[in-house]
Order: structure tokens, then C-alpha cells, then sequence
């Protein structure tokens, strides 16, 4: 089965949507940093009443929070991207992949009909099932055609 055709056809439901933290909009942008870190995540899902009504990834961390302390205390609803981009657990991983390359996005939230949190899914879960779903193709694809080497490789 071609790549196309199976990114196609396997639904996100099918893949691991366990990784990620929970945090509401009133926690501080340092408790939920702690959470990122000792939960081994990128992205915290920001929800209220069990509804997603925010995201709070290491991108807001690198551009919103590095060298401004002053930050750290402050609720996290203010720095996190708010109603972000989310898909349903029954859509083809395809539909995932165009949202992460369309809006540059490491983490698509996963939500059901009523916008409840199923999971997040992160780039490297897509990567992982390609890699595990067409190991032959992934692992032997050559370097870069792009790339011209400028000198002799070797001693």
C-alpha cells in the first residue's frame, strides 16, 4: 500500500494520543512549565469544563515566556493560543498532516463532537507511524537530491 493511500485511509483514533498534560486557564505559566517538564511533553492542552479553550506549547515558551520573568506568574490563558485548530479522532491522518503543515503546528488537539479533549497528536507520533508502517521505504530513502557536495568526501 502506497504512503498516500494509507495516511488516507488510517484514522488519528488509531494512534497513540495518550501524550499529553491537562491544565486550566487560571494555572501560572510555571506550574504548567513543571508540567511540560516532568511530564515529558511540548504542548499542555489548556481546558474548562473538560472542553479544549486553549494550547500552550514550547513554541509560546520560546517566543512569549524566554527572558521575561515577570511572566512566569501570571496565568497561562494569557499567553496560550487560544481555540486552536483541533480534529476529530474518526478524521484520516492526512487531514492531520495538511492542518500541521498548513499552520506550522508540532501538536494537533484531538477533540469529540462537543469539543471534550480525546488527545493530542504530536508531529513525532505521524513520523512514527510512517516510520513503523513503511520502514523499508523511510529508512532507505536517499540523502538530500538537493544537496551538492562542494568537496571530496573522504581522507
Amino acid at each position: 500500500m502506497k504512503v498516500v493511500q494509507k495516511l488516507q485511509e488510517e484514522v488519528i483514533g488509531h494512534l497513540d494520543l495518550d501524550g499529553y498534560a491537562l491544565c486550566g486557564p487560571q494555572e501560572s505559566v510555571l506550574d504548567v512549565l513543571k508540567k511540560m517538564r516532568h511530564q515529558h511533553v511540548s504542548a499542555v492542552l489548556v481546558e474548562e469544563d473538560g472542553r479544549l479553550v486553549g494550547i500552550f506549547t514550547e513554541r509560546d515558551v520560546l517566543t512569549k515566556v524566554t527572558d521575561q520573568p515577570a511572566t512566569w506568574t501570571r496565568p497561562v490563558a494569557e499567553l496560550m493560543t487560544c481555540d486552536p485548530h483541533s480534529l476529530d479522532a474518526q478524521q484520516p491522518i492526512s487531514s492531520a498532516l495538511r492542518l500541521m503543515n498548513a499552520g506550522d503546528y508540532r501538536n494537533v488537539p484531538i477533540v469529540d463532537k462537543n469539543g471534550r479533549i480525546k488527545g493530542n497528536l504530536p508531529q513525532h507520533e505521524v513520523i512514527r507511524f510512517l516510520t513503523d508502517q513503511f520502514p523499508e521505504d523511510i529508512y532507505n530513502l536517499p540523502p538530500d537530491p538537493e544537496r551538492i557536495a562542494r568537496t571530496k568526501e573522504g581522507a
